[in-house]
This record gives C-alpha cells, structure tokens and sequence, in this order.
C-alpha cells in the first residue's frame, strides 16, 4: 500500500494535556486555518485534508474513581469541585502516560490506527503534536518504524509519516516525582537500509514555556544556539538513526501556561507543514 505523493495530503493534529471532553478540543481547525494561511501567503493552492486525534474522554474515563473521591471531598463546595476536578484531569493525564497504564496502550493503539488508515488510503502524513501529545506521536512513530512492514530505507513510499512536528515538548525534560519517572527518555529506532533519506523532526519551543522548561515559575530555559531540552538530549541520538532533528526558538508575546498553548496559533507552523508537504 504505497503512498501516492499525488494525492491530497494529510495532516494529523494530536493535543497535549487537556480538561474538558474530545468536543472541546479544536487542534485540526487551528492547524487547517495556519497551513490556509500560508498556502494563501505564497499563492499556492494545494488539496489537503487535517484530522485531529483525540484522546480526552479515554482519558477520563480511566480517572472516573478518583474523580468521584474529589466530589467527596469537595463536600458540596462547586469552586473546591471545579478545581479539584482540573487538577486532576491534568495530573492524571501525565501520570497515565509516564507509567504506561493499559489506558496508555488504548491511546496509542488508536494513534497508530489513525496513521494507518491514511497510509491504507495512500497519503503522505505529516504529524503535528503539542505538549503532552509529542510524547506518544514519538513512542508511535517509534513504533512503526521497527515494524519491518514500513520505513523500507529510502524508499518513502512505505514511510506511513512522512514527519514530524512537535510544539512545547516536555519530552527534554527528566522528572521523578514521588518515585515516579516523568518522561524518561526514548530510545530513537533507525531506519534500516535508509543511505540518504532522513526523517525529519522538527521541534518548536518557547523559552518561557514552563512544560519545556520545567520551571513553574517561568525562569527562561538554557539555549545553545536553537538547541533546546529536547535537542540536548535527543540530538546525539538522532544522529546515527536517520533522523534530522532540529530545533526553532519561537516567542509569542506571551508567558508561563498561555506560551505553552500559543503554539497553535503561530504562523511559523503553517510555513513549516507546507514546507515539508510540498516544499
């Protein structure tokens, strides 16, 4: 089922930590309205269609017992219900993700099912994941490229993701909390027999963005150059698996927790889809 560069793109938008329901969550249309804007920037018209993969309610429904301990807890109290109820919609979201719990499984089975269907259909995929949801598009990206049916070296046609975009990645950073390991590092899988096709990544950050940082008190996180948390450490990695990471600094005007979701509504995002789409 190779892919047919001349077919519409497809672009696939997956979010970070959330609150709310998946009805909530409007990652395709912003990224659709971004890569319109940069077609329309350079008069070009091209077909492409974006999805956006939601994980929210698998999410919420594996927090349900402990959500109703907060309802206990709140006695009656909404302000006390509403906060608890966030703190841990958030929290757990992370800790599903860091010790890999079968919910964890669920939402990258369904990640990868997604992918799967827009190379069962023959078009190219670009993957553009924020937050939270950088961590599972690189554990499935993994995935499929030490799966011997796809990422056939060079040639691009059985490369079922074409790239990848990652926004306000907390996957530089190393935490243990309470004997927990947050975002431990991944191995980076080669792509076998590949001479001269690298994958590229592509990883935009905001020094005051406390989830790349890890900083919640928004002190500005250490550059070298355009390398940030996550090409510190993943850089060397990279080097010899037929990967190209590379870094972009962006700044937004804003700080703490509004920089870390301003991400969706940056131009340089566009540019960079419609780059490696039809660059």
């Amino acid at each position: 089922m190779p892919v047919d560069f001349k077919k519409p793109a497809h672009i696939l938008a997956v979010h970070g930590v959330q609150t709310g329901e998946d009805g909530d969550i409007k990652s395709d249309q912003q990224i659709r309205a971004l890569i319109t804007r940069s077609l329309a920037d350079i008069h070009v018209e091209k077909e492409f269609q974006v999805n956006g993969y939601v994980y929210e309610n698998i999410n919420d429904n594996s927090q349900k017992f402990y959500k109703l301990i907060a309802d206990a807890l709140s006695a009656g109290n909404p302000l006390v219900a509403t906060a608890l109820d966030k703190a841990i919609d958030l929290v757990g979201d992370v800790v599903t993700a860091a010790e890999n719990t079968s919910t964890a499984h669920t939402i990258r089975k369904g990640l990868r099912d997604a992918i799967l269907a827009s190379y069962r259909s023959h078009n190219q995929l670009v993957i553009v994941a924020h937050s939270l949801g950088t961590v599972y598009a690189l554990d499935v990206i993994n995935e499929l490229i030490a799966d011997a049916r796809y990422f056939k070296g060079d040639d691009r046609k059985t490369w079922p993701v074409q790239g990848f975009v990652s926004m306000g990645s907390p996957l530089g950073l190393g935490l243990d909390i309470a004997g927990v390991k947050i975002f431990e590092k991944r191995k980076i899988n080669s792509i076998a027999d590949a001479s001269f096709s690298l994958f590229p990544w592509h990883n935009y950050y905001n020094r005051l963005d406390p989830v790349v940082s890890g900083s919640i008190f928004g002190e500005p996180v250490d550059i070298d150059n355009a390398k940030g948390p996550v090409e510190m450490r993943y850089g060397p990695s990279v080097l010899g698996s037929n990967w190209l990471l590379k870094g972009h600094v962006v700044t937004s005007g804003q700080q703490w927790l509004l920089a870390h979701f301003a991400y969706w509504n940056n131009p340089v995002i566009g540019d960079r889809l419609v780059d490696m789409l039809w660059g």
